[in-house]
């Protein structure tokens, strides 16, 4: 059995947090988006939450920097994605829904007829964490990039899964919309390893990591 993967959270927020809302701007410059793809070309696997695919049908695919597409991970426990979604074209790059015994078997069938690998973790309806991940360490990953949402970041930090948060700050302000961490549980501390001015010189890129003490 290998051990769990690294994993490496990275998201880009407004200034009062939010990640996304209704109407607003895309919050990353260019230079964030060839950040974004950087580290998804060094990841082995990309891995993001149900809402994330739903809202924003992203393909997680490596298109900005010359390098590999990683696997990609969906957590999905009731399996709400749209089959129509582009990260479910796996003529791209391949990918793996990790899903509950409360996912609808039509959709289940239908991933799995669409070429997409299903596999279904726990009774439901929400996912263990670290047990996906012992999966993926099973597999060979050694590293997974989380894209969002709040939820699953959230999810991982909380848990003690995460080993790096990496937040770019946006020059916007929304007032609405999903927060960079949401979900139930205790505070956790976060020690500032870095920070570094975009090169547009607009956007701050932060790194922590969790204290441990």
């Amino acid at each position: 059995m290998s051990g769990r993967p690294r994993v490496t959270a990275f998201s880009t927020a407004s200034v009062d947090g939010r990640t996304w809302a209704q109407g607003a701007e895309r919050l990353s410059c260019p230079h964030d988006l060839r950040r974004l793809h950087s580290l998804r070309a060094s990841s082995d696997a990309v891995m993001v939450g149900a809402t994330t695919v739903i809202v924003d049908d992203p393909s997680l695919t490596v298109r900005l920097v010359e390098g590999r597409n990683p696997l990609r991970v969906i957590v999905d426990g009731l399996l709400r994605s749209p089959p129509s979604s582009r990260v479910f074209d796996v003529s791209v790059a391949p990918t793996l829904v990790l899903t509950t015994g409360m996912a609808p078997r039509g959709r289940v069938d239908a991933l799995r007829r669409m070429g997409v690998e299903v596999v279904e973790m726990g009774p439901g309806p929400r996912l263990n964490l670290g047990a996906a991940l012992d999966a993926l360490g099973n597999r060979g990953i050694e590293s997974v990039l989380v894209e969002g949402g709040g939820t699953l970041t959230w999810g991982m930090l909380s848990s003690g899964l995460l080993d790096e948060l990496r937040v770019t700050i946006s020059p916007m302000g929304l007032g609405h919309g999903p927060s960079l961490l949401e979900g139930p549980g205790s505070p956790v501390g976060l020690e500032l390893v870095s920070h570094e001015l975009c090169e547009c010189g607009q956007e701050v890129h932060l790194i922590y990591r969790p204290s441990r003490g």
